[in-house]
């Protein structure tokens, strides 16, 4: 059995992607290959035989017998079984990482760097501007993302365009508070001989405010840890004496910011039992579990450890390409994405906010007993920003809800020749006409996109449709509207292709062609959606003419021919 990864696009611009991550976990394989994994298995087996044996009418779930060796033997048979990697330090009294978990969102961030070129204007106009270097913001015990990073489920060179014969190694920090954390994950590292690509640092405990704007949060740690470090030099520059906190630049250059930020905002949440079954909560240190907050009017928890990594990347800006967090609650999600709406450098511009939805199970064998009990699917969620400049057709900005295409039927006749002519002459009319705005249209040739990327299939005659005001020669727009900013991509507010093609070539008895008209919309901004919803609500009516100002005009015309 091999890994399963999927990530669907969201069906509307408002709503996560989906990141399905499935890791084979058959037990009896694992406990037959790793000793100690079967040691903790067969004692598993004997706590809950000896639970559901008693006379209590309660039945003892499979997680309610997990102890902390368990997980930790668990983990490290998973990680060796499917990607080599030796995990010997995981003390009891730390978290114990979820491997599917944690892979997803290796996974989820490998999709998101891989599409720079197609979704970055950057990118796009200059090549490959991989810096092929990361930051794991609390890294914990495992430091199990930058393992992985470094393993076959992320680090491919070949797909990241590197020119290199030989790999491109990618470089990371990673960084924490605890001082104990930091010893096991060093052990962890040098246990895969891994030195010279990971970098582990201890870091002092940022100021738990997210209120200023001033960046000295736990990014400014990480990047004053990495400074310095000589594999993160910048272009041989010796910058770690640089002490200039308001100069970006004498600071090295990343590709990503991950972490997986506390969860709670009190010590008496990560030590009150859980509500239902009254069980302790997960093995977790007051470090890895507890954000608290420095004053009354600074949140704490997840939202507020984001909150200030929001506030440190608005200090670094381009100089992290992508900054990412995992998010154990949906309301946390909605909450930072609300924030960054209104971040300078990103002012609600949608293609510059990634959020997904993580989906992660595992897999057993056809005739395994816990492949019948087993339908869970665990969640979470991640979110991703950055300050870099979108390309106007960026798949996150598609508009894949309401009208996708229509069919218009073309009377051929002496005056009419070719059906398509005659649509695509409808589209520019119309264009040309909607109120309160200046559209300009290109009739052009083009491929269809496949989530942003061209299809590679037949070129297909498309009116493609942006504001006028966004069509100047050197890309500058005039910005005129309060929605408008400077960070927008370069077709501004929206994109509409229209695309072109008939769908059937004989006439019918009544000498009508039908014309297909397919549409991919791209909408950046909510001021940019509230347009395209215009725009598209009339089309059908419009080009068909079929809607009621069509209605009254032919028969004013039939009424002047009797």
């Amino acid at each position: 059995m091999t890994v399963n990864y999927q990530l669907t696009p969201s069906s509307t611009t408002s709503s996560p992607d989906t990141s399905r991550f499935s890791l084979p976990c058959e037990f009896d394989q694992l406990a037959s290959a790793y000793p100690e994994f079967h040691h903790e298995l067969e004692g598993l087996n004997k706590r809950r035989k000896k639970h559901n044996n008693d006379r209590s009418p309660k039945k003892y779930s499979l997680s309610s017998q997990v102890n902390h060796s368990f997980n930790a033997a668990l983990t490290r048979a998973l990680l060796h079984s499917h990607f080599g990697l030796y995990m010997p330090s995981l003390p009891e009294g730390r978290l114990c990482p979820p491997v599917p978990n944690r892979c997803n969102y290796v996974a989820w961030l490998k999709q998101l760097l891989l599409r720079n070129s197609t979704d970055l204007h950057r990118f796009g106009n200059a090549g490959n501007n991989l810096q092929y270097k990361g930051i794991d913001i609390g890294t914990g015990v495992s430091a199990i993302y930058p393992l992985l990073l470094t393993s076959s489920l992320f680090a491919k060179s070949n797909e990241f365009g590197s020119n290199d014969t030989l790999s491109t190694k990618w470089k990371f920090i990673a960084t924490d508070i605890d001082p104990i954390a930091i010893e096991s994950a060093s052990k962890n590292v040098q246990a895969n001989h891994l030195q010279d690509e990971i970098c582990v640092a201890l870091v002092k405990e940022s100021p738990s405010s997210s209120t200023s704007n001033v960046a000295r949060g736990p990014l400014l740690a990480a990047m004053e840890a990495a400074k310095k470090e000589s594999m993160f030099k910048q272009g041989g520059a010796d910058i770690s004496h640089n002490n200039e906190l308001d100069n970006v630049e004498c600071f090295p250059k990343f590709d990503f910011v991950m972490t997986n930020p506390p969860f709670y905002a009190s010590v008496e949440e990560v030590t009150t039992p859980r509500a239902g079954d009254k069980r302790s909560r997960t093995d977790i240190s007051i470090n890895e579990g507890v954000y608290a907050s420095a004053d009354v009017t600074s949140e704490g928890g997840e939202v507020g450890f984001i909150s200030a990594l929001i506030t440190d990347s608005s200090f670094f800006q381009n100089h992290v390409t992508w900054y990412t967090s995992l998010i154990a609650k949906r309301s946390s999600l909605d909450t930072i994405y609300h924030k960054l709406q209104s971040v300078e450098g990103i002012w609600g511009n949608r293609g510059q906010i990634r959020t997904v939805e993580f989906q992660h199970n595992n897999i057993y064998d056809e005739n395994s007993e816990r492949k019948k009990n087993d339908h869970n699917v665990r969640v979470r969620w991640g979110i991703a920003w950055t300050f870099e400049r979108t390309v106007g057709r960026v798949s996150s900005c598609r508009v894949r809800g309401g009208l996708q295409s229509f069919v218009v039927s073309i009377a051929v006749s002496d005056d009419v020749i070719d059906a398509n002519d005659e649509v695509s002459s409808r589209l520019l009319t119309y264009f040309s006409e909607v109120r309160d705005l200046s559209l300009k249209c290109i009739d052009q040739c083009r491929e269809r996109n496949t989530d942003g990327m061209p299809s590679g299939g037949t070129k297909m005659r498309c009116i493609t449709v942006i504001e006028e005001r966004f069509s100047t020669s050197d890309g500058t727009p005039a910005l005129q509207h309060e929605q408008d900013n400077t960070n927008l991509p370069q077709e501004g507010h929206f994109v509409i292709d229209a695309f072109i093609s008939t769908k059937n070539t004989q006439q019918n008895s009544s000498n009508n062609v039908d014309v297909e008209v397919s549409l991919e919309v791209f909408a950046h901004t909510a001021f940019g959606t509230s347009l395209v919803n215009k725009i598209c609500g009339q089309l059908p009516g419009e080009i068909g003419r079929t809607n009621r100002r069509w209605r009254r005009l032919l028969k004013r015309q039939e009424a002047d021919m009797c």
